[in-house]
């Protein structure tokens, strides 16, 4: 499953990632990332082909954190351990895309970047709503988060202009835009299950601002 680097064999990098990550080395999760993404967005795709650079870069991170966390006793075990992670994420990706419905989408409500005429008032007023709770989970990001997700999805630009501008590499990069999207993803999942639970229907008030 992996790509390797500095002419490492699996095992060497295996143990070099861990002894890195747990040392709180930034080098070690963009040597986890370099070996194990190409495989791992194959797998992905495989399990959640809509989602699959998401669902990569999301594995990566979380057991990037597992590995902080010392729950990886055994660096040889981290392929596997890999493979199961992303098999998780991949489907708690599906249940989440299902239920909330992609922020992509939101982001493009935001900036008005395209618009359905067709929508019904409902849909307009959830798309309204959400784009709000996502404009609050931008301001509560720090400040390169919000960079990279507002140059990104918000201005259009391409990655090789955001690591030009905000001197940053290829990987560290899309770890960051993985990290902060996730981040913006949590913030919005937690308001809009809170909003369900104190709001009335969706139809009802869509009736009572059409009067």
């Amino acid at each position: 499953m992996s790509t390797m680097v500095d002419q490492l064999s699996t095992s060497q990098a295996c143990e070099r990632i861990v002894d890195l990550i747990v040392a709180g080395k930034p080098e070690g999760e963009e040597l986890l990332y370099n070996t194990f993404a190409r495989g791992l967005r194959y797998l992905a795709a495989k399990h959640c082909p809509e989602y699959a650079d998401d669902v990569a870069h999301d594995a990566i991170l979380a057991v990037t954190k597992q590995i902080r966390q010392g729950q990886l006793k055994t660096p040889a075990a981290l392929p596997g351990y890999l493979s199961i992670v992303l098999k998780r994420t991949a489907w708690n990706k599906k249940l989440e895309s299902e239920r909330l419905g992609a922020n992509d989408e939101v982001f493009n409500t935001v900036v008005q970047t395209r618009s359905d005429d067709r929508a019904d008032p409902e849909r307009l007023l959830e798309l309204q709503e959400r784009a709000k709770i996502l404009r609050e989970g931008l301001k509560s990001l720090k400040p390169q988060e919000q960079e990279i997700l507002t140059r990104f999805y918000l201005k259009g630009e391409t990655p090789e202009q955001i690591c030009a501008g905000m001197k940053l590499t290829e990987t560290q990069f899309r770890l960051n835009k993985s990290r902060s999207k996730q981040k913006l993803e949590a913030f919005t999942a937690k308001r809009l299950k809170s909003t369900i639970r104190t709001q009335p229907p969706m139809a009802m008030r869509a009736a009572a601002t059409s009067r």
